[in-house]
């Protein structure tokens, strides 16, 4: 006979699937909090919490995926002073949904956690980290981008990926334009996605793919260097 534990993380994955997640994982937070946590360079954001210090009473974490078939999808608009990412908004809706779902139930939902969405996507099953430092996962590539929920319900776990996809590969080191990788690592100074919504380098504006005054697609280079997940995308 099915768990409680069980039956709930179905449902959860089930609904994520229903409304266009490419991929959805369960992570408990004691294995996310047996990892140290990370100091984010981008934008200066510091380092990531525990996820008892952001919410004490949590038991797991939802992870979903949302496959980027298309190059649009990596678009940056700007409002004002605020970056919007159209691309995300997907993952948004997903995460609401599966928000309301436990919360029908009596459970509580944080919804915004600032963690490592990379660590949880891996503990999550969902591929491993790559040399671009992005999430490679066997079907979709690098093309993954992901988002979590935490909650104090008791979800039943997935396996984490423990399997290293880029071996000896180093293509996208070598795509990159500006040197900005070295294996598993980003230097956040050089990279152009970084760079060109920081503007802290105005050298490296010639690599900008604009549309408008204020939008232009992300780069993505290093992606299509990778061999995962070419003929699902676009």
């Amino acid at each position: 006979m099915e768990t409680i534990e069980k039956q709930l993380s179905s449902e959860i994955k089930e609904i994520a699937l229903k409304y266009g997640a490419s991929l959805v994982g369960i992570v408990s937070t004691t294995a996310y909090n047996a990892h140290p946590t990370i100091n984010v360079k981008w934008d200066n954001l510091g380092s990531t919490k525990k996820i008892t210090d952001i919410m004490p009473n949590s038991k797991s974490i939802v992870v979903v995926g949302y496959h980027f078939w298309d190059d649009m999808l990596d678009i940056a608009i700007k409002k004002d002073d605020e970056w919007i990412y159209p691309g995300y908004f997907p993952l948004t809706t997903i995460k609401h949904i599966i928000k309301s779902h436990l919360e029908t139930k009596g459970y509580t939902v944080y919804d915004d956690p600032f963690i490592s969405l990379k660590r949880v996507a891996q503990l999550a099953g969902f591929g491993n980290y790559g040399k671009n430092a992005l999430i490679i996962n066997p079907i979709y590539g690098p093309w993954i981008r992901q988002d979590a929920i935490l909650t104090d319900a008791k979800l039943a776990p997935d396996k984490p990926f423990t399997e290293d996809l880029c071996e000896n590969c180093e293509r996208c080191i070598k795509a990159c334009p500006v040197d900005a990788l070295s294996p598993y690592k980003i230097d956040y100074n050089k990279c152009l996605v970084g760079v060109q919504l920081l503007n802290t380098n105005k050298d490296l504006e010639r690599y900008k793919r604009s549309f408008t005054k204020n939008s232009h697609l992300m780069c993505v280079v290093c992606q299509k260097a990778c061999p995962y997940g070419r003929e699902k995308h676009n």
